[in-house]
């Protein structure tokens, strides 16, 4: 059977798009999408438009763009590559959109507050601080372990007593006590001891009655065992029975 002249184009111009498409995929296969890090964050006004003007579903999916960010088609990107200022005014923008939800507050503490070089975090810690001053739920937690990270992977015990004094000053609905005593804490391991005692002496004076007696006694250990030389522990009466 004889092809026309028109099935012999149609057979041609195919062969040719075959060999075309061999020829771009050979001279194409080792280009990959390169990643430019955090993109700029958009001003607050526009931040809505991500999601159509819908405020939350705006804040999901820049969640989503974040915690994926550097690690799709089939890329791998270390925590120490990001830009942690970029990334700072992302979760700035994501307080705006919904300043309730604890998913940002959580994959910053928790996700990105795994870097290997944790000073390049240093930016996040403002952050965790703004969340955590919010006193519904239980947002002390962000404000705390922002607390914990720059008493222990950062080693910045100035930025850590200076967070823990808000912290502690913070008027919150439903937090432990230990919250109150963090800048004691630290304020003992500085080698502050006299300013720690009086602190968690006031926080007894004013609030043993609504703590647990588990709780008191904890304190009064800590005071004893941490915070006092073993001779003023051993002449002060709150330690009969501790010392």
């Amino acid at each position: 059977m004889l092809l026309s002249s028109r099935d012999k184009q149609v057979q041609l111009c195919l062969a040719f798009a075959l060999c075309f498409n061999i020829i771009f995929w050979f001279s194409g296969r080792d280009i990959q999408a390169r990643w430019n890090n955090v993109p700029p964050a958009p001003d607050h006004k526009y931040a809505a438009a991500y999601g159509l003007g819908d405020a939350g579903f705006a804040y999901r999916l820049n969640g989503l763009m974040l915690q994926n960010l550097g690690d799709t088609g089939g890329r791998v990107t270390s925590l120490d590559d990001y830009k942690y200022n970029d990334l700072t005014k992302w979760f700035f923008l994501q307080d705006h959109l919904d300043p309730h939800s604890d998913y940002t507050p959580y994959l910053a503490a928790y996700y990105f507050g795994s870097v290997q070089t944790p000073e390049k975090f240093r930016p996040v810690l403002d952050y965790l601080q703004k969340v955590g001053e919010q006193a519904e739920g239980e947002k002390w937690r962000w404000f705390a372990q922002g607390v914990f990270l720059a008493r222990y992977q950062l080693h910045d015990l100035d930025k850590a007593l200076e967070m823990a004094k808000v912290l502690a000053s913070t008027k919150y609905d439903d937090a432990p006590a230990w919250v109150r005593q963090m800048p004691a804490f630290i304020m003992t391991q500085k080698g502050e001891k006299k300013a720690a005692y009086a602190l968690l002496l006031e926080i007894l004076k004013t609030s043993a009655a609504d703590l647990h007696p588990n709780e008191v006694n904890a304190m009064k250990a800590y005071i004893c065992e941490r915070t006092l030389s073993t001779k003023e522990a051993a002449e002060n009466p709150l330690c009969e029975g501790t010392y």
